[in-house]
């Protein structure tokens, strides 16, 4: 009987030696958030860099500090470090006519591509999951102007090494 459960207790410590597993991660939800300040004085904008590695949008809206006049078809895009295979645009192309102290710059919810609104007075804007590779950030105008519009990004990291710069 002894040499019976001595096997068992070995062929037991040998059966949790050899069982492995894949250690589970844990992801990183929390949500952060990055400010900056888009001054529609040149074509395109580098708004945030992406760098480490890819994030998910949760958030984007701007509010206008300054007047802005007419800068036409506007785009939110993603140059990505990886080429031009990995580009994406974020939100579709409107036109800004104008923009007085106080309006926001958000996007309302849409698939794949945000629907950019403009608006007085208005909310944030719809919850977002835009996956976002490794690049610039980009406010992409067809024309500058004078004024400003400060931009609020929330967003996760993908992996542990990413991070997000304003620019």
């Amino acid at each position: 009987m002894k040499k019976y459960i001595i096997t068992i207790l070995i062929l037991l410590v040998l059966a949790l030696a050899l069982h492995t597993e894949a250690v589970p991660r844990s992801p990183d939800n929390a949500v952060r958030t990055a400010t900056m300040d888009s001054l529609f004085t040149t074509a395109v904008d580098q708004m945030f860099t992406v760098s480490g590695g890819p994030i998910e949008i949760v958030s984007l809206f701007g509010e206008c500090t300054t007047a802005i006049g007419t800068v036409g078809s506007t785009v939110i895009q993603l140059d990505a470090t990886a080429g031009s295979d990995y580009n994406r645009t974020f939100s579709t192309s409107v036109d800004i006519d104008a923009l007085a102290v106080g309006d926001l710059v958000r996007f309302t919810n849409a698939i794949d591509q945000g629907v950019l609104n403009i608006d007085a007075n208005a909310g944030a804007g719809q919850t977002l999951s835009w996956m976002c590779s490794v690049g610039e950030i980009e406010l992409n105008p067809a024309t500058t102007s004078t004024g400003a519009v400060t931009w609020y990004m929330s967003y996760r990291r993908l992996v542990p090494a990413s991070r997000v710069t304003p620019n």
